[in-house]
């Protein structure tokens, strides 16, 4: 028997050409995707930064401003009767591989759904404290999406090594 050869582009028929590229232009979209996510990346980094850092000021000028009279948050965290988490993440499918969803539970205290600031300060919590939780809140949410993001981007680069080695196997060289 002899051995079989190897498809080239020259000894292929119309199909494989066409075939070739399209599979060639698809590679070419996908180097664009990962430059765009890449520049999406930064952008949201550079924005989880600086917000983490707005939450921090904060929380440092409430801490001067109380002072050190106050006792520490853990010496106030009521230990009899634990308080469910009010985030959960969860992944699901996409269309590019498995996503990561914030999903935030309603306050409930007959549940067990406590706000934590509420439930550790009581119903004096200074608005500066306020504004800091918020903050943290929004950066659980830019966390998410900077996953999601890198994600997405190693899917891509997945999918072009794939690509790159059927091509590679179909005798083309880019």
């Amino acid at each position: 028997m002899s051995e079989p050869t190897e498809p080239s582009i020259e000894a292929s028929g119309p199909e494989t050409i066409s075939s070739t590229e399209e599979a060639c232009c698809l590679l070419d979209s996908l180097h664009l995707h990962i430059y765009h996510l890449l520049e999406d990346q930064a952008v949201q980094n550079h924005q989880l930064s600086r917000e983490t850092s707005k939450a921090r000021l904060i929380l440092a000028r409430v801490r001067l401003q109380e002072g050190n009279q106050r006792t520490s948050a853990e010496a106030q965290l009521p230990r009899y009767r634990p308080f469910k988490a009010l985030c959960r993440l969860v992944e699901e499918a996409g269309p590019w591989g498995t996503i990561i969803k914030l999903i935030r539970s309603a306050v409930e205290p007959n549940r067990g759904y406590f706000q934590p600031v509420t439930f550790i300060f009581g119903a004096l919590v200074p608005s500066s404290l306020r504004v800091a939780s918020r903050k943290w809140e929004h950066c659980v949410d830019q966390i998410v999406d900077c996953a999601n993001t890198q994600r997405e981007l190693q899917a891509t680069m997945v999918s072009i090594r794939h690509l790159r080695r059927s091509l590679s196997l179909q005798g083309v060289h880019k």
